[in-house]
């Protein structure tokens, strides 16, 4: 199947560390060359459509006037540098800019002070969002109607994505390549570009991302144990032993804490699971139903295209390498 052409759109700013812009640029290049897609249009802008001057002298040239761009695939919002001083410098120009993509279904991506923008265009009201832990306070003072959970190194709200640092941008990034190429490619494009990762990190998929913007501790540890469990013989009575609490007590707290049943969530496992098997392995859809814990395959097949808007085969088709 041939692959859609991704465009790319940035926002650098100066005074700023310009890898807020080139390592997510990087990313999904690497990452459109390892799946064999067409590499990715990438547009970079600027305020005033004049090269900017990052950090340590670095220059960053615009390779397309701000105005022009009225469509794009990823929106992303590089780093503004230091808040306290430099959001004076953020025009109306540029906001109404931001603003226009607010009713567009695609990822907008702020990299570290970045949300700072997002917040000042009103692109963050009444959701999560993440930014440097320095300016934690002055994020809060000026946007009170934002949500800030500064411990998070990532946050997903409705397709808006903050990192609360600069390299923050290997993680968001590696939730935005599995959206469009799938989870192979996310996992080869990790080890290409980072190195290993560790069996925790790689199967922290980027639907989970949502699940875990809350602040109990029991439940993020319960939440990290059934990632990392090899098994997949969850129940609400073994999830309950895990933590030590009454059955009706676990799956209230579950649900406030994540928004979702733990039925749910282990749903959201096994189908992320048999993902990864349908595009590594040649195992048959039944085989791969019944190994994550379905013997219903007809059951499993529904589920599966509830979940992700295709079937299993379909699935396989488009992703399998």
């Amino acid at each position: 199947m041939e692959r859609k052409t991704i465009t790319l759109t940035a926002l650098a700013f100066a005074d700023a560390p310009t890898t807020s812009v080139s390592g997510p640029i990087e990313v999904l290049t690497v990452a459109a060359q390892l799946a064999g897609a067409p590499e990715p249009v990438i547009h970079i802008v600027t305020q005033d459509n004049q090269p900017i001057r990052g950090l340590g002298g670095v220059i960053i040239s615009p390779t397309i006037d701000i105005e022009k761009v009225r469509q794009t695939d990823i929106l992303l919002v590089g780093s503004l540098g230091f808040p306290d001083t430099n959001l004076e410098t953020l025009e109306d120009a540029t906001l109404d800019w931001l603003k226009q993509f607010e009713s567009h279904d695609i990822p907008i991506v702020s990299i570290c002070s970045g949300a700072f923008v997002l917040a000042k265009a009103k692109m963050l009201e009444n959701r999560t969002a993440t930014t440097h832990w320095h300016f934690a306070n002055l994020f809060r003072d000026m946007f009170p109607n934002t949500r800030l959970q500064v411990d998070r190194r990532v946050t997903c709200d409705q397709k808006r994505y903050c990192t609360s640092g600069i390299s923050g941008y290997s993680d968001v990034m590696m939730l935005i390549v599995e959206q469009v190429f799938g989870l192979t490619i996310r996992e080869s494009c990790h080890q290409f570009v980072f190195g290993d990762t560790d069996q925790v990190q790689q199967k922290a998929l980027a639907n989970f991302i949502p699940y875990r913007q809350h602040n109990d501790t029991l439940i993020h540890q319960l939440q990290d144990w059934m990632h990392s469990s090899p098994t997949l013989e969850f129940s609400v009575n073994v999830l309950s032993q895990r933590v030590h609490l009454s059955e009706r007590q676990m799956k209230r707290r579950f649900k406030l804490a994540t928004g979702q049943t733990p039925i749910q969530y282990i749903q959201q496992i096994r189908l992320s699971i048999a993902k990864d098997k349908l595009e590594k392995t040649k195992q048959t859809i039944e085989d791969i139903s019944r190994e994550v814990g379905y013997e219903d395959v007809r059951y499993f097949r529904e589920l599966f295209k509830k979940s992700n808007d295709m079937t299993p085969l379909e699935y396989r088709k488009r992703y399998q390498r």
